[in-house]
C-alpha cells in the first residue's frame, strides 16, 4: 500500500497535477458560457451533450495537456535536473526515464481523445495547443521573451478547445495576460538563464501587444463589440475585483519570501485564481449558478493543492512546481 501511495505521489510530482485546476476551470468556463448562450447553436457536441459528460471531457483534456507539458519538461530537462534539481522524480530515481516518456505520450493521447469528444475543432485545437507546449519546452524557454509569451498563448489557445467560435474574448485575453505576467516574475524569481534584459522586455511587450490586439480584435469582428450586448456593463466590476484581489494576495504571499519559494507561491495562487476569474466573468454575465460551479472548483483546487503539498512534505519529498 505504501509503495502504491509513493508511486501516485511521484506521478503527481512529475505531472504537477495540483496546478491543473486553473486549466480545468478555464475550459469549464467556456463550456458553461457556451451552453448558456444561444449564439453557439451550431456547436452540437458542447451544446447538446449532457452537462456532466461535457465537463468531464473538458477536465480530461485540460489535465491531459497539463500533464503532457509537465512530464515533457522533465523528460527533456533530465540532464539539467540531475545537476540542479536532483530531487525531481527522474534524477531521484523514483521513476525511470522510459516510464516518464510513456506518461508524456499517454497524457497527450488522452488529451486528444477528450478534445475529439468536444468536436472536430476541439481535437484540432488540442493538437495545436500541444504543439505550442512542445515548442516552448524544446525551443521557446531558452529565449525568455519568446518562452514567457508562449506560456500565455498556450493558456489562451486551450480555452478555444470546446468552442472555436468564442466571440467573448476578454476572458481569454485576461488569462493570457495573467499567465504571461506570472511567468515573467517567476523567470526572475527563479533566476532562470538567460535573464531578461531591456531588449527582451521590450520584445515581450511588443509581442503581448500584438496578440492582445489580435484576440480582442477577433472578438470585436465576431460579435461587434468587446462586451456582450445582453450583459450589463456594470458587471465588469467582478473581473476587476478579481484582478485586484490577485495582485493583493500575490504581494501578501511573496513579501516575506524570495527566490524559488516566492515563485512557487506565485504559481500556486496564480493557478487557483484562474478559477476565480472564471467565476467573476460568469457573475458579470449574470450566470450565477454557473459561477457557483467554478467557485466550488476553486475551493476544491486550493484544498487539494494544500493537502498534497502537506502530504508530500511529510513524506520527505517536498513538491516543487515549475513553469
Amino acid at each position: 500500500m505504501r509503495r502504491l501511495f509513493l508511486r501516485l505521489l511521484t506521478a503527481v510530482q512529475l505531472t504537477r497535477l495540483t496546478m491543473a485546476f486553473g486549466a480545468v476551470s478555464d475550459i469549464w468556463f467556456v463550456i458553461l458560457l457556451t451552453r448558456a448562450s444561444d449564439e453557439y447553436v451550431g456547436l452540437a457536441e458542447v451544446k447538446h451533450m449532457g452537462l456532466v459528460p461535457a465537463l468531464i471531457a473538458g477536465a480530461v483534456v485540460a489535465v491531459g495537456l497539463f500533464a503532457y507539458g509537465a512530464a515533457l519538461n522533465d523528460v527533456l530537462d533530465v540532464r539539467h535536473d540531475t545537476t540542479f534539481s536532483p530531487e525531481r522524480p527522474i534524477p531521484a530515481g523514483r521513476i525511470k526515464l522510459s516510464q516518464a516518456i510513456v506518461v508524456t505520450v499517454g497524457s497527450l493521447i488522452v488529451a486528444v481523445l477528450a478534445g475529439a469528444a468536444l468536436g472536430r475543432w476541439g481535437m484540432y485545437i488540442t493538437l495545436f495547443t500541444a504543439a505550442g507546449v512542445l515548442f516552448y519546452n524544446a525551443t521557446g524557454k531558452y529565449i525568455p521573451a519568446v518562452g514567457v509569451l508562449t506560456i500565455g498563448l498556450v493558456h489562451a489557445a486551450h480555452m478555444f478547445i470546446p468552442n472555436h467560435q468564442l466571440s467573448f474574448t476578454l476572458p481569454v485575453w485576461l488569462v493570457m495576460t495573467h499567465a504571461t505576467v506570472i511567468a515573467t516574475f517567476v523567470h526572475g524569481l527563479e533566476d532562470k538563464r538567460p535573464r531578461f534584459d531591456r531588449r527582451g522586455l521590450v520584445g515581450l511587450g511588443i509581442g503581448w501587444g500584438f496578440w492582445s490586439a489580435a484576440l480582442l480584435g477577433a472578438g470585436v469582428l465576431s460579435a461587434g463589440s468587446l462586451w456582450p450586448e445582453e450583459a450589463a456593463l456594470g458587471g465588469i466590476v467582478y473581473p476587476l475585483l478579481a484582478v485586484a484581489g490577485f495582485a493583493g494576495v500575490a504581494r501578501w504571499k511573496t513579501r516575506v519570501v524570495s527566490g524559488r519559494v516566492a515563485a512557487e507561491k506565485l504559481k500556486r495562487y496564480g493557478a487557483m485564481w484562474q478559477s476565480l476569474y472564471g467565476a467573476a466573468w460568469l457573475l458579470a454575465l449574470g450566470l450565477r449558478t454557473e459561477a457557483l460551479w467554478i467557485g466550488l472548483l476553486a475551493v476544491v483546487g486550493f484544498g487539494a493543492m494544500t493537502l498534497i503539498k502537506e502530504v508530500s512534505g511529510l513524506s520527505g519529498r517536498p513538491l516543487e512546481f515549475r513553469v
